[in-house]
């Protein structure tokens, strides 16, 4: 017979000190409000995103069996794992046991994103209104990254009350028109009544300026009369899009994609204050833009390598290609766990390129199985962001081959810096005279900074000699 608990012991039992954050909602649950139905049901039955939070121990506690929870996790399951994480479901299931289950995939796909230091940014807008776009902009700007129902005609939220009626079926729709619509015709009379009485406001006091003449009271919602409010709701009636945008104003619906950018503007505004919402094209996101993957604004700083300086170009990332192209196809690049499409353009991943001289990749264009591990490419990251069904939308470029060739060093697959002869770097104390500094060391074929000729050695047969324009450290 167990001892008996402790009244501390029982209370500390029954408390919620220790317990683990309740789950997210999962898409399931989050498309049926936000409309986009079928959308984030995928084939393979994957979450398209973690609902639990992820938990870990270290080496010394792990070895033990102790992860923090209410009792030790079996040692055979969770020591043989080099990258100890785990997410519980619950801490009590029906048979009185931890139910939990691995991590690492969210975890290890978490760490590779974090490196490549890439901002997530708003979705770009399609290109008839490249006019309007401004570029990309972080999730995290004020203007983006509200909630909040704003008044201007800048409304770029990512969050509504009201669903996104063109991800709507026809039973969805009508069941929202049943359950939330039909419910609140007197809340939209009565929204109706006070839009006409600051309209009625409005005409009153240009009328006044027009003349010259004092401006009247404001007119108020309880002084708009029965018959003002019928002649107003059947001018509302010929009008459908200023009667949609008052429905959306006041069921506080998604956005939709309007025809064309000057159709979403009216007279006497400025085309950057009627842009469309960025998630007019395909739904507001499920969940917050960054998806918590990163909080960075902005990647616009320059690496410093400790012999070159600062670097033009960021450090390249290591691509695998998981299928080559195929007819029109383009070819499919994994980075960091996530699968994007090859650049465009003429680059070494096209065609095109390899006609212009440039070498092109091996294995881009058709299975190579004689290379070991697969066939690989550097890319150099652009942007990153997250569309409505919860996919992370990854652009890369083509690599520069002076950054390629850092990068190679750096893992000690190539050798540019050659150092082996200190006097030719040696710094000069005694100050040049002005035919010194033209005809001298830097560049010029003249001669050396102490005036002596230069004489250009040839490598001998068989060697290329490293670092040269020639090879560049390629023969490494």
């Amino acid at each position: 017979m167990s001892a008996r608990l402790s009244p501390g012991g029982a209370l500390l039992r029954s408390s919620r000190l220790f317990s683990v954050p309740k789950p997210i909602p999962g898409p399931s649950a989050a498309s049926e409000d936000a409309g986009y139905g079928s959308t984030l049901r995928r084939p393979t039955g994957t979450s398209p995103y973690p609902t639990h939070q992820s938990i870990t121990t270290p080496e010394s506690s792990r070895s033990q069996g102790d992860w923090g929870l209410k009792r030790s996790l079996p040692l055979k399951m969770t020591t043989k794992s080099s990258t100890p994480s785990i997410h519980v479901k619950h801490l009590d299931s029906i048979e009185k046991i931890t139910d939990y289950s691995s991590s690492s995939q969210h975890s290890i796909t978490l760490q590779k994103f974090q490196e490549l230091n890439l901002p997530l940014t708003v979705p770009t807008l399609p290109n008839r209104y490249r006019a309007v776009s401004l570029g990309t902009t972080s999730v995290f700007e004020d203007d983006h990254d509200v909630t909040a129902v704003g008044g201007t005609g800048s409304d770029k939220r990512w969050k509504f009350e009201g669903p996104w009626l063109a991800g709507l079926t026809e039973g969805q729709f009508e069941n929202y028109v049943q359950k939330t619509v039909r419910n609140r015709r007197q809340e939209f009379q009565a929204f109706l009544r006070t839009r006409l009485a600051s309209d009625l406001t409005a005409a009153q006091q240009q009328a006044a300026l027009d003349k010259a003449i004092e401006a009247p009271a404001p007119v108020v919602a309880k002084d708009v009369t029965e018959d003002q409010l019928t002649e107003y709701t059947r001018k509302l009636r010929s009008d459908r899009v200023t009667l949609f945008a008052l429905i959306s104003e006041f069921l506080d619906l998604a956005p939709l994609n309007p025809p064309s950018a000057i159709a979403n503007m009216s007279a006497g505004t400025r085309i950057e204050s009627k842009s469309p919402n960025p998630y007019a094209e395909r739904g507001p996101p499920i969940t917050h833009p960054s998806g918590g993957l990163s909080y960075i604004r902005t990647n616009a700083h320059a690496e410093n390598h400790p012999l070159y300086g600062p670097q033009a170009n960021p450090s390249p990332v290591l691509a695998r290609i998981i299928s080559p192209r195929h007819m029109s196809n383009p070819a499919k690049l994994g980075v960091a766990g996530f699968i994007t499409d090859t650049p465009q353009g003429d680059s070494a991943f096209n065609y095109r390129s390899y006609r212009g001289g440039k070498a092109r990749v091996s294995g881009i264009a058709t299975f190579d199985p004689e290379i070991t591990g697969g066939s690989k490419c550097y890319v150099e990251p652009v942007s990153a962001n997250i569309n409505s069904a919860g996919k992370l939308v990854l652009k890369v470029d083509e690599a520069s081959e002076e950054a390629q060739m850092i990068k190679k060093e750096l893992i000690g697959k190539a050798e540019i810096y050659n150092n082996k002869n200190p006097n030719a770097h040696a710094l000069e104390s005694e100050p040049r005279t002005h035919s010194q500094r033209l005809g001298g060391y830097r560049g010029s074929p003249l001669g050396r900074r102490d005036g002596s000729p230069l004489i250009r050695r040839q490598p001998k047969p068989g060697k290329v000699q490293t670092g040269s324009s020639q090879s560049y450290g390629l023969d490494k």
